[in-house]
């Protein structure tokens, strides 16, 4: 069983956090990644993370401008990420994939500007969509931006190798940091023209936005999170806490989401703060597993890896190094079981392969493909996606924005999360909704019908439910045995919390994030649905390593992902451990960061983010509004039936195609689908 990406030459010249985390998911998948580095090396070495980002590469220093041109002669891939170099290396490399990871991207009055996470944040809207009890921005002490822009680009690498081996391309790619922001916020929209400022303040601050989807203090002074993001999960809520008449309550309208009415807060939120100060919290939680109510304990990152969770999972490993000595570190956040990854070895010693690179038989040279034909690299590919909710719908979104035909199969009364509307729109761009019923024989029989003509099928259902539906796996290979599948449940492996519900917020809990973003205060709720947003990215990048796969092998298979797992991965340098290694950032209540050398200040002319000697405005309108977005081309405006003219974050990836087109109405395309499949 050979690996995905076996035989794969990636050349990085990237330095931080962003490039090297997407070479690194190819390096624990097969690729052999050679690591360019200045004499000095990486200034990233300075980080632990760098230990984990940079696992199983190969580090050189060039002698010469001949050896360089021989070594990228001879490359499959050539990340870059610095404006302009994308052009350079791809006269020296014409049968690569080349992808350019500049930061403020290759466009706009930003292009050559200083560039940090921070920075990027900042200009792009992100610290001010996080609530805060004082109406401010603030500081996130996790780098998001860095971290998601480093997984799309992984997912671009894939893509691009896939048109390659398929359609014959040599294409070049750009996902820039400002694409990386827009990838967290995926659900921001304008409508027509309006220009709103992101209210940051919530009554409960940091705690939460809404009532019964927060944080709450138990009676030992230990902190969990309620999710309860259907109506069913608040009514059996209500019924753990022994007040079922509340379900009446006149001043308790359209739960969950509707509560964020202010009479709503007031009246329920001190309601439900008084009653679970009575109890402590592991009774809490007993009482709510019993119930199948959503709610986890608030952890530190050393109790999640210490857990069965985590065991369960295999996201906790250890590696030696000659001078730092035992490393621990994230294991593989996906699992391809056809050819699994794993983490190859340490990170290298700065020129450790130099001498054994130069040493080398030079590769051939690669003939030219040419860019493609203006299609994206997955327009071969047609998807079914039975998901639901964020995070299992966002992959196959990010399959459209790459070209695929994407198919979204839901019940009749639909996705539940169409209640949110635009966002909803937003999280399902470029698909084709067809309606169902599962649950009978008919609607079982079309499924496996559209599951013949497709290359991809993707769902995150609970267990036991997609083999009720005529959705699990031996059904549908059943049909065809040439399907790639994506499982994408919650806790991923651990069975013993296979049949517990699984949000966000509760894995934001669970790993560590919320009491690290608090610091010694409260801890906090961060508004950016990082798991999300990103466990569809990281599934995203199994499905086109998969598609990949079977293009060169003939083998499909099934890629597993999940939420547990994606909490590593979104703290993957903070989850980096060895002796003497550098503390991990902590934030606080309504954090501006460490200043003085870095954080939020207010200013006459507003609030500015300064990092040493740099400084940008802090955006306060969101990314919808901001020209660098527009400059890039990241934002899309369609003409939707039910809201108007709504814009949002669209084509990520420059270079690879069209803006995914808005999202469908409901069962908008069944007759069309149907007729396509021949069905009666």
């Amino acid at each position: 069983m050979g690996d995905i990406f076996s035989g794969v030459r990636i050349v990085e010249f990237g330095t931080g956090i962003s490039a090297p985390y997407a070479t690194m998911f190819l390096a624990d998948h097969g690729a052999d990644v050679i690591k360019v580095e200045p004499p000095n090396g990486d200034p990233y070495r300075a980080e632990a993370g760098f230990q984990t980002l940079n696992r199983g590469k190969r580090s050189v220093v060039v002698p010469d401008a001949d050896e360089l041109a021989r070594l990228l002669a001879g490359a499959d891939v050539v990340v870059v990420d610095r404006p302009g170099e994308a052009e350079r290396v791809r006269a020296l490399a014409p049968g690569a994939v080349v992808v350019a990871m500049p930061p403020w991207g290759e466009h706009g009055p930003r292009v050559n500007d200083p560039a940090t996470n921070d920075l990027v944040a900042a200009a792009t809207g992100l610290l001010w969509q996080q609530q805060s009890y004082a109406e401010v921005p603030v500081h996130l002490v996790v780098p998001m931006v860095a971290y998601a822009t480093g997984i799309l680009g992984a997912v671009v690498i894939a893509a691009g190798l896939y048109a390659r081996e398929r359609h014959g391309w040599t294409p070049t790619y750009e996902v820039s940091q400002v694409a990386g922001s827009a990838a967290l916020q995926l659900e921001q929209f304008r409508v027509g023209d309006a220009v709103e400022e992101r209210d940051g303040s919530s009554p409960m601050g940091s705690l939460g936005r809404v009532p019964i989807y927060r944080l709450f203090r138990a009676g030992d002074d230990r902190w969990f999170f309620l999710a309860c993001g259907t109506p069913r999960f608040y009514e059996r809520m209500l019924d753990v806490i022994g007040r079922p008449e509340l379900r009446d309550d006149p001043r308790l309208v359209a739960p969950p989401w509707g509560l964020v009415a202010l009479d709503a807060v007031a009246f329920i939120a001190p309601l439900l703060e008084e009653v679970f100060a009575t109890r402590p919290r592991a009774e809490w939680l007993a009482a709510f597993r019993a119930a199948d109510v959503p709610a986890q304990p608030v952890q530190s990152r050393e109790e999640f890896v210490e857990s069965e969770l985590c065991r369960a999972n295999d996201m906790d490993v250890t590696v030696d190094h000659p001078e730092l000595g035992p490393v621990r570190m994230m294991g593989v956040p996906l699992v391809c079981e056809d050819a699994p990854g794993r983490v190859r070895g340490r990170a290298p010693l700065l020129a450790e392969h130099t001498a054994e690179l130069l040493a080398e038989e030079a590769r051939p040279l690669r003939p030219a493909g040419g860019p493609g034909d203006g299609r994206g690299p997955l327009h071969d590919v047609r998807a079914v996606d039975l998901a639901s909710f964020i995070a299992g719908p966002v992959a196959t979104r990010h399959l459209a924005m790459l070209g695929a035909d994407v198919i979204k199969v839901e019940a009749p009364a639909g996705d539940a999360f169409r209640a949110f509307g635009p966002p909803f729109a937003a999280w399902n761009q470029g698909k084709r909704s067809v309606v169902l019923d599962l649950g009978t024989a008919e609607g079982q029989a079309a499924l496996h019908r559209i599951a013949r003509t497709v290359d991809v099928v993707v769902e995150n259902f609970r267990p036991g439910v997609a083999t009720r539906l005529g959705a699990d796996a031996p059904a549908l290979h059943a049909v065809n045995p040439d399907l790639v599948l994506l499982s994408s449940p919650g806790y991923g492996d651990d069975a013993s919390m296979a049949d517990a519900p699984a949000f966000d917020p509760l894995l934001q809990a669970l790993g560590g994030i919320m009491q690290a973003q608090g610091g010694d205060d409260d801890p906090v709720f961060l508004t950016i649905a990082i798991h999300d947003v990103m466990t569809p990215t990281i599934s995203a990048f199994g499905l086109v390593a998969a598609l990949f796969h079977r293009a060169r092998t003939g083998r499909a298979q099934r890629v597993r992902t999940s939420l547990a797992r994606t909490t590593m991965a979104v703290q993957v340098a903070e989850y980096t451990r060895f002796a003497g290694a550098p503390p991990t950032a902590r934030g606080g209540w309504d954090h501006p960061g460490p200043l003085p050398e870095r954080g939020c200040i207010e200013t006459d002319a507003g609030w500015e983010f300064v990092d040493g000697e740099h400084r940008v405005p802090i955006v306060r309108t969101g990314i919808v509004n901001e020209a660098i977005a527009v400059d890039n081309g990241l934002l899309v405006t369609h003409d939707h039936p039910e809201w108007g003219s709504l814009t949002a974050p669209g084509q990520l990836v420059v270079g690879a195609g069209d803006a995914p087109g808005r999202g469908p109405r409901l069962g908008e395309h069944t007759d069309d689908v149907l007729r396509e499949i021949g069905a009666p």
